[in-house]
Parts: structure tokens; sequence; C-alpha cells
């Protein structure tokens, strides 16, 4: 295995832990925090740690006018709202009515829409037997450890769960949108900035829909939206588009696959339930998928296929 490759596995390892936990958080703050606000909150407080660390840096944002700026915050609107704000609130009503674990598993659709996104704006054209066995097999791994047990739970609160589904969609089309982009912005400034056009709307929205100010939440709840919106969505961000740079965004929906596992694993700390065969059957197909869907780096690589590349 190759040093890149090593560190897209550790990439994919380290955001699958990170985004699996926050489930758990979105489950303890949403008892007193409102979805659209705690979606607010996230990226506002991303925002603002993002624009610190960036201005450490030397770095800045350019402005929305002059050569390009327009287009340029259009890309940030569409990345922080669909990588952002529509899926955080959509998970976090989704949890209002079903378990983290549910809904981790129900997120790890993604690479399927991922898939068929990529595929149909030409971005990464599934050409070969080899990925379309990985995309089979880790399908396979959710299927097993959804379950008939978990499968009867839908329809108890459908439309949650189709929230679910529906923020999971909304992640897809965000790899591959970033994906196409011709934009060259360092990391930082490329997730500052989206984080930003995501707080022009969403902090509006909330206090328009659910009057946040009227809210009394505890401090479990507070430090619950702090973390999310520290490491599970600001440090996470550069993390992510460090790898859909590096991967693309077939490779990098994978973290998917490992959702359930560590959704699961976390259930088991923290709850203590157990886990029977059909768990660790599902594990290995799950890991099996990730490595068959690997794509080996291409030589002919451009510089318009890595546009998040420094």
């Amino acid at each position: 295995m190759t040093a890149k490759a090593f560190c897209d596995y550790t990439l994919v390892v380290i955001l699958s832990l990170i985004w699996a936990s926050s489930f758990l958080l979105i489950k303890i703050a949403i008892l007193e925090v409102p979805p659209v606000t705690m979606a607010a909150a996230r990226v506002l407080v991303a925002f603002i740690i993002l624009y610190v660390l960036m201005r450490l840096r030397g770095q800045e944002m350019a402005p929305p006018w002059g050569d390009g700026g327009q287009m340029r915050w259009v890309h940030f609107l569409v990345i922080g709202m669909f990588g952002n704000g529509i899926p955080f609130s959509l998970v976090s009503w989704g949890e209002i009515e079903i378990t983290a674990a549910l809904a981790s598993i129900l997120i790890g659709i993604m690479p399927v829409f991922t898939v068929i996104l990529a595929h149909g704006f030409g971005v990464e054209r599934i050409t070969n037997h080899r990925r379309l066995a990985g995309i089979a097999t880790g399908t396979g791994g959710l299927v097993v450890l959804i379950g008939p047990a978990v499968l009867t739970q839908l329809g108890d609160a459908a439309l949650h769960e189709l929230a679910l589904v529906g923020a999971a969609a909304s992640y897809a089309a965000t790899a591959v949108y970033a994906r196409r982009l011709t934009l060259r912005l360092p990391l930082v400034p490329l997730a500052t900035g989206s984080m930003a056009a995501s707080t022009a709307v969403m902090v509006p929205v909330a206090l328009i829909l659910e009057t946040p100010w009227q809210l009394s939440p505890g401090v479990g709840a507070l430090a619950a939206v702090a973390v999310l919106g520290i490491v599970a969505t600001g440090f996470a961000s550069i993390i992510y588009f460090r790898l859909l740079a590096s991967a693309g965004p077939t490779f990098a929906s994978t973290i998917n696959y490992l959702l359930p596992i560590f959704g699961v694993g976390l259930s088991i700390t923290l709850l203590g339930e157990s886990v029977g065969p059909r768990e660790l059957v599902a594990m290995v197909l799950i890991l099996s998928g990730i490595v068959l869907v690997r794509n080996p780096p291409s030589r002919a690589s451009s510089p318009k296929e890595r546009p998040f590349s420094r």
C-alpha cells in the first residue's frame, strides 16, 4: 500500500468516527435544541473556528465581487447548504423520532446516490467490475446489518426516516458538485467560505422558525452542540475536502459504510448492547467493500481533476 493510499484510508476512519459520534451528540442535544437551531449553531460555531484558523494561517476569503467573486460565492452557498445546512437540519429532525443507531444506518445509503450522480455527471465513470463489486459488497453489508428486526421499525416514523435518506442524497450531491469545481482555493478558505454562506442562511431561518432566544438548554445539550460545531463540522470539513481532492467522491462516500459499524460500537460502549453474528458478518462485508471500491490514483491526473489541491 502506498503512503497516499494509507493516508486516504486513515482519513476515512477518522471521519467515520467523528461523524458516527455526531449522531449520539445530536440525540443528546435534540431533547432541548430544535433541529434548525441546532444546524444553525453548528455552522456558526464551525465558521468562527475556521475563520480564526484561516487568519492564523495568513489566508483570507475572496470577496463576492471582482473577477469570479460572485460565482465563487455561489459555489460556497451550494456546498454550505447541501453539505451542511440542509442535511444537518434533516438529520436532527429525523432523530426526534428514531435512534442514533438507526440514523447512522440510514445515512449509509449515501454511496449509492454518489455513484449514480458521479457517473451521471461524468465525474467518475464506473467502468470496472472491481468497483461495482465493492459497491455491491458494501451495500450488502448494510443490508445484513439492518436485518429484519430493524426493518420492522420502518413506517413507525416514516417521514423521519425519509429525512435521513434525504440528508444522504444531499451529502452525495455535495461530494459530486465539489469535485467538479474549477476553483483553485486552499482547503481552509474553501471550508470557511462554505460555512459563512451556510451561516448567512441558517441563522435567519432559525430565528424566524424556532425563536431560539426563548430556549434554555442545559449544559449537556450546549456541550453537545459545541462539539458538533467545532469537531464534527469545522475540522471535519477540512479533512473531508482533503479526502475529496485526494481520492474523489465515490471513495470518500464509503465513509458511510463505516458509520453503522462505529454507530453500533458506540452504542455497545455507551448502552451496553451486545454484538451478534449478523453484525460481525456485516463488518467484514463493509470493510471488504471499502477496499474494493478504492480506485488507484491515475498517473494522468491533471490539476483540473484535483480542484482542492494546493
